[in-house]
């Protein structure tokens, strides 16, 4: 990334389930994970990623290049970091 205050002029989709952001910068999508779910094929020197407020952005492209499998839509769904389960709610005896 070229400039990290470019951070602050981020195009950004949020959803409300989750409070958690899909970034947009210079034409390139950057999709959220933290540290303990980075992908297997992550690699520091190869992979074009940024880190900012404790998430790990990765490049879309990236992911759909070493994973063709890759859903956006099911990413989207499962953003729930951070969120809690109905069944925390319930007290135990």
């Amino acid at each position: 990334m070229d400039n990290i205050n470019e951070l602050n002029k981020i195009y950004t989709m949020s959803y409300k389930k989750s409070q958690i952001n899909i970034l947009k910068l210079k034409n390139q999508t950057y999709l959220p994970f933290q540290l303990h779910q980075l992908p297997k094929y992550f690699n520091t020197s190869t992979t074009d990623y940024f880190n900012h407020k404790g998430y790990c952005y990765i490049n879309l492209n990236d992911i759909l290049e070493n994973n063709p499998y890759f859903n956006l839509q099911t990413f989207k769904d499962n953003l729930t970091f951070n969120k809690q389960l109905p069944q925390q709610y319930t007290k135990h005896k």
